[in-house]
């Protein structure tokens, strides 16, 4: 009896097990995507981006902003720069929609850099090809986002890391892009209110709750093989 017990337990605990080490395989090899979601608004709008009045256009000045994006916070880089760790990004700006496009996706930190306007600091920038649809004949080129610290002191070095709090910055800039056939270029600009990770999804967190759950099984059955029941 005590060895059929032995057995089934081995045949429950050891399948757990390997699952786990798969599953745990699965996620380490996605640890390194980091996504933030943010919302901010519109400061001033290209006129090419306006449409003749009455027309109301969603890309005016007061707009909200809201979107997210996701970076490899493990990518080699040089010198403070990470081309490819833009994997993914998405904008709403007052009704307006754009997305990641393939193109020039990196993230920057800099320290001791021209911050604009005769000011020196330290910058979590980044930058990503971006699609959408055309506006008075103007369509999505780029989107940039710099983090800015006058002064510097926000970074000890330049390796890459997770953008830092607001509430650490003088400054918040974003910045969509636009171009028309010609090669006219055009943007929208505005300041971020939030920047906020996004949490880990529910089914990371269900597998560590089962995690948990396999290890007091296999715990509890090794009781029972020490101290057998009367």
């Amino acid at each position: 009896m005590q060895i059929m017990k032995q057995l089934s337990i081995k045949g429950l605990f050891l399948p757990a097990i390997a699952l786990c080490s798969l599953l745990l395989s699965g996620n380490a090899a996605h640890a390194a995507l980091v996504t933030y979601s943010f919302t901010g608004s519109v400061s001033t709008v290209s006129g090419a981006l306006l449409p003749p009045l009455p027309a109301i256009s969603p890309l005016a000045a007061g707009s909200p902003l809201t979107g997210s994006f996701q970076f490899d916070n493990a990518i080699g880089g040089v010198g403070g720069n990470y081309p490819g760790a833009v994997t993914n990004i998405s904008l709403n700006i007052g009704g307006y929609t754009s997305s990641f496009a393939l193109g020039a996706n990196a993230v920057t930190i800099l320290q001791n850099t021209n911050l604009g306007g005769g000011l020196i600091g330290d910058r979590w920038g980044l930058v990503t090809a971006a699609m959408g649809l055309p506006t008075n004949g103007y369509t999505p080129l780029s989107f940039d986002l710099h983090l800015d610290r006058e002064n510097g002191g926000l970074f000890s070095n330049t390796n890459l890391q997770n953008p830092p709090s607001l509430s650490s910055l003088t400054s918040t800039r974003w910045r969509l892009i636009f171009e028309n056939s010609d090669g006219n270029v055009v943007n929208v600009r505005g300041a971020l209110n939030s920047l906020t990770a996004v949490p880990l999804p529910a089914a990371v967190i269900l597998f560590g709750a089962g995690l948990i759950s396999l290890v007091g099984l296999g715990a509890g059955g090794l009781r029972n093989l020490r101290w057998p029941q009367a």
